[in-house]
């Protein structure tokens, strides 16, 4: 019986080819540029599992794949989880603005998520470039191969600039510099209220709420970490009564989830537009001719100075924030 299972665990074995361009890589990240579609975690998986084997061995995950003479996977590919793929990457809701050898900088409208969601959606920022690499393989060498990192997130509402690591060198860089404060951060954003003063600056912590949302707190505890932002006013509008708008240039030093959504709540001047922290007790919600969605726009990245030219990124602003300030602007300044 011992050696009957041991047959099937061999005939089951499905080799994995070696490409002498990636074969410094270890095993885990060769599978990582090798298999772009399938997740980190699905991969790990494997590795747990001891499905990917070498001489009939399962195989560390770290191990340099240029140590292997040969290497397998248990069972067939197609049982490997993928994420999900759009039929095209034509799908209307993001635009490449930068692409390079390091990264590709996109323009991701409101409602497409960064990454694939839980409810299994096949639209996302990773989902439309996973494409456009498998559709792009037939006739390239493996050394031009390459699996697209996420580094950082906008919420699913929020239009704007996102980055995206080719290599895994340029994946931990822009991690670490984003971690650690040194690329500068600049969004748009229309809050509720007359804002007041040219500049505001929130520093308060930020932890967990109640249902998804994120809160501010005086006092740093176990689950709330320091946040920073400063919000500098643009134009101010009056629309009837005590209801006004402020158009602001938010600049979050830190990262934290909701970072600028919760920083203006703490200001009682909240987004104009944010189906998730809704209305405030404090000020009047106006509603925008033209725009329906959450009012903030990742505008300008700055990366800082050891990095390569171009350092410097901007993404317009959307059509339907445009229409918003023109009407905003028909009613005239406060």
């Amino acid at each position: 019986m011992i050696l009957s299972a041991i047959i099937a665990r061999v005939s089951s074995l499905v080799p994995i080819p070696i490409h002498d361009a990636l074969a410094e890589l270890s095993v885990q990240e060769y599978l990582a540029v090798l298999w772009p579609d399938r997740s980190r975690r699905t991969l790990d998986g494997l590795f747990t599992a001891g499905r990917i084997r070498s001489a009939g061995q399962p195989v560390a995950k770290n191990r340099p794949v240029n140590e292997l003479r040969e290497l397998g996977l248990v069972g067939p590919l197609e049982n490997v989880l993928t994420i999900p793929i759009p039929e095209s990457e034509h799908v209307g809701e993001m635009e490449i603005l930068h692409e390079d050898a390091r990264f590709v900088v996109v323009n991701k409208q409101s409602g497409l998520p960064v990454v694939p969601t839980r409810d299994g959606g096949p639209a996302s920022c990773l989902s439309i470039l996973v494409r456009r690499e498998l559709s792009a393989r037939e006739g390239k060498s493996a050394e031009q191969f390459r699996r697209y990192r996420i580094v950082h997130r906008l919420d699913r509402l929020t239009s704007g600039l996102v980055f995206i690591a080719k290599t895994a060198e340029v994946e931990r860089r822009l991690a670490a510099d984003f971690e650690h404060r040194r690329i500068k951060k600049e969004y748009l954003a229309l809050l509720a209220g007359d804002l007041g003063a040219a500049q505001v600056t929130v520093d308060c912590p930020i932890g967990p709420g109640r249902k998804g949302k994120m809160r501010a707190q005086a006092g740093e505890g176990s689950q709330f970490r320091k946040a920073i932002t400063r919000f500098e006013t643009l134009e101010q509008f009056r629309l009837s009564g005590q209801t006004a708008v402020t158009f602001v240039r938010a600049k979050p030093e830190t990262g934290r989830t909701h970072q600028i959504r919760v920083h203006a709540w703490a200001t009682s001047h909240p987004l104009a537009i944010d189906p998730l922290y809704g209305r405030h007790p404090n000020v009047e919600t106006p509603v925008l001719e033209g725009m329906d969605r959450l009012t903030l726009h990742a505008h300008r990245y700055t990366l800082s100075a050891d990095w390569d030219e171009p350092r410097v990124f901007e993404c317009p602003l959307p059509e339907d924030f445009r229409a918003a300030l023109t009407w905003l602007r028909s009613h005239g300044p406060i």
